[in-house]
């Protein structure tokens, strides 16, 4: 087996299929000197959770070689012969260039996403400042050290992880984003507007705002930013922070692509070749709520799909890939921040007809002595059903964050509200309230008219 990629499905999948079969032999054939790099992670190093961007990984070489994983570093394959099953790559290892061939029983596509604007000429995207890889993190870092105002392009959870991080060390930082509110898809304006409010004096949010041009001098240093409305933003430093897009250039000649750029896979992760399968970044998935596939490139995504298609090849019985939630958690400006399933705002977008409820709690337990603890949680359900169609919450207890799973799993299997009104859960006057918070949320949204 060969899988084209050291990213985080690509492992799971090189992993998994030496868990069904240990005699299965599995080569990963990765382009960087590193494996399994957790991307936009500069935000870690910044706040001290690691000690040099290196350690932004899950995996290291030697822990898959002691897996009985083969591993090719500083491999880039050049050509995928689908007729003859192989694949040809190139090595550079300093002063040693290598051409190589492999050939294959099934191949595996893992090779990820990149972030890029196609709405920038060639020599401005040269300009801007990536941070999903680690060398672009490496280049990044020295980058935004240097300048005192950073513009960051996307305020999603990406943008504000990295704002967040910047802020500390007095950057005047802007958000600048195309749409109306701020991380958009995952939460509405219950929860973001109480977000907005936390945000210290130097971090801007200019929203509604498509970026059109980014000045810079004759020596190629960043020198501003220009907004559609022709609002000119003064920043030394311009940061990509939107939604990554699949590196599939290397198989458009041989495989079908879908119109989102995303490789066509069957449920099974099976492209339009039976012997060539395609995972993470690469592939779109089906989102609970729609009838058709869309990204979601989140890494909770990628580890599934690598699995999956791993027992796809090696087992009788096929696994198809379930629906997902879009599950998510960030923490900002010393708030936690959950999500799952569709929003309000998105909702007319599936053909949704939806309402909500929303509610904050200032009581964790029936007895409590730590009296600072808030949590508010929001339900969004089907008007007429009252089936459970996505959830938010926002909170200063990181233990409460496990609740977002819980939803999740309840949107999953289309609980309604009146399930959720009287669901089983426990209570200790020590650690909790009589009523739980999902209990009291769903009552309220029963009787709401």
């Amino acid at each position: 087996m060969v899988i084209i990629g050291g990213s985080h499905a690509g492992i799971a999948a090189a992993r998994h299929l030496k868990k069904i079969d240990e005699s299965v032999e599995v080569i990963i054939v990765e382009r960087s000197n590193v494996l399994g790099y957790i991307g936009s992670s500069l935000n870690l190093y910044l706040e001290g959770f690691i000690d040099k961007l290196e350690d932004a990984r899950t995996v290291t070489p030697g822990q898959l070689l002691a897996e009985q994983i083969n591993v090719l570093l500083n491999s880039r394959v050049v050509s995928v012969d689908a007729k003859n099953k192989s694949v040809d790559f190139t090595t550079d290892n300093g002063d040693i260039h290598l051409t190589d061939n492999i050939s294959y029983d099934y191949l595996i596509l893992a090779m990820g996403s990149s972030q890029y604007h196609t709405d920038f000429s060639s020599e401005t995207e040269a300009t801007m400042t990536n941070f999903k890889t680690l060398t672009q993190s490496k280049t990044a870092l020295d980058t935004l050290m240097d300048a005192k105002k950073v513009a960051i392009i996307g305020a999603g959870l990406i943008g504000f992880e990295l704002a967040e991080s910047l802020s500390k060390y007095n950057k005047e930082i802007y958000l600048i984003d195309r749409m109306d509110s701020v991380l958009f898809r995952y939460f509405d304006e219950e929860i973001t507007q109480e977000l907005v409010q936390k945000l210290p004096e130097n971090v801007h949010i200019l929203l509604n705002s498509d970026v059109r041009e980014i000045t810079m001098t004759d020596e190629q240093k960043v020198t501003g930013v220009i907004l559609a409305n022709g609002q000119t933003v003064a920043v030394e430093a311009a940061v990509y922070a939107i939604n990554p897009r699949p590196n599939v250039e290397l198989v458009t000649d041989i495989l079908d692509i879908n119109m989102d750029g995303t490789i066509d896979t069957n449920e099974f992760l099976e492209t339009s070749d039976p012997f060539i399968y395609a995972v993470g970044d690469l592939v779109s998935v089906h989102f609970n709520h729609s009838a058709m596939p869309i990204y979601i490139p989140l890494v909770t995504n990628a580890y599934r799909t690598g699995m999956i298609a791993a027992s796809n090849i090696l087992l009788t019985d096929k696994i198809p890939f379930p629906k997902v939630q879009r599950t998510i958690v960030s923490a900002l400006f010393d708030t936690y921040l959950a999500s799952c399933g569709v929003n309000e705002e998105e909702a007319p977008y599936y053909g949704l007809d939806v309402a909500s409820v929303s509610k904050t709690f200032h009581k964790e337990a029936l007895f409590q002595l730590d009296d600072t603890f808030e949590l508010t949680i929001k339900l969004v359900f089907d008007v007429n059903t009252k089936q459970l169609m996505g959830g938010q919450l926002m909170t200063n207890s990181k233990k409460t964050l496990e609740i977002i799973n819980t939803l999740s799993t309840l949107v999953t299997m289309e609980t309604t509200l009146n399930q959720l009104v009287t669901m089983d859960f426990y209570f200790n006057p020590k650690l909790s309230t009589p009523l739980h918070f999902l209990n009291d949320l769903a009552l309220e949204g029963v009787i709401k008219r």
